[in-house]
């Protein structure tokens, strides 16, 4: 009777571990959206990776892809840790500890970065930027400073290959890509992004005119003293009228 007791658990381990290896992870609208930016063959470091959900759903559906799913903080590594070997995929993704880029290897050719601001985005790219060298492409989704961004990193030797607008949870987000290469911007190329301005998806007429309402309900309130911070708000306001 024991006996049979210890085979039926054994069996319904084994069951329960063929069902999470065949369940596909889910993930949310954004980071399905900045999936598509990620070829077959792309050797990426996904920094600050979180619970690494969209590291997961690469390695599901990517089936060369080579990943390392870093992060500065250990809580997020150890829910990683849990969701990784919750779908046995720990011969695909590499779970490192470390600040921004630093845990980068030399086969790595791809950097993303996902739900952080700008700024600090930046800051990650451009503090170890010799270890960019090898990088052909960066795949950024900032919450913020959007225009800081793409000035920043062209000024690292890439230019914007692919831009794209992502509306979740009510909040529209910018996906971009960065390759290697020269390319000039202009202001409002910098500002909304050349591609989004040539293609004029409907998506991001509603992102230019929330924009718009943003900068003026700015103006409004920023007291007068701040001469070069209002100047740049209407020249911002004055290149959305040229576009909506």
């Amino acid at each position: 009777m024991a006996s049979k007791q210890i085979n039926d658990k054994i069996k319904l381990y084994q069951s329960k571990q063929r069902i999470e290896v065949n369940m596909k992870v889910k993930i949310n609208h954004r980071l399905s959206v900045l999936a598509t930016f990620i070829d077959e063959k792309d050797r990426i470091i996904d920094v600050g990776c979180d619970h690494a959900l969209l590291d997961i759903y690469l390695a599901q559906n990517r089936k060369d892809i080579r990943i390392i799913a870093s992060d500065v903080k250990e809580g997020p590594l150890k829910q990683a840790t849990e969701n990784i070997k919750k779908y046995q995929l720990q011969n695909k993704i590499t779970l490192k500890l470390g600040n921004g880029i630093e845990p980068i290897e030399d086969d790595i050719d791809t950097v993303v970065i996902s739900g952080m601001g700008g700024a600090l985005m930046v800051g990650i790219l451009k503090y170890r930027t010799p270890l960019l060298k090898k990088v052909k492409k960066i795949i950024l989704s900032p919450n913020n400073d959007v225009e800081f961004v793409r000035r920043e990193i062209v000024k690292l030797g890439y230019k914007i290959e692919r831009e794209k607008l992502v509306l979740d949870h009510n909040f529209i987000y910018p996906i971009i890509e960065f390759t290697k290469g020269k390319q000039h911007y202009s202001k409002k190329e910098y500002l909304f992004g050349p591609l989004l301005l040539k293609e004029k998806d409907p998506l991001f007429i509603t992102y230019l005119t929330k924009q718009k309402e943003a900068t003026e309900k700015l103006l409004t309130i920023l007291p007068k003293k701040y001469i070069k911070r209002r100047i740049q708000l209407k020249q911002k306001l004055k290149l959305l009228n040229t576009i909506l």
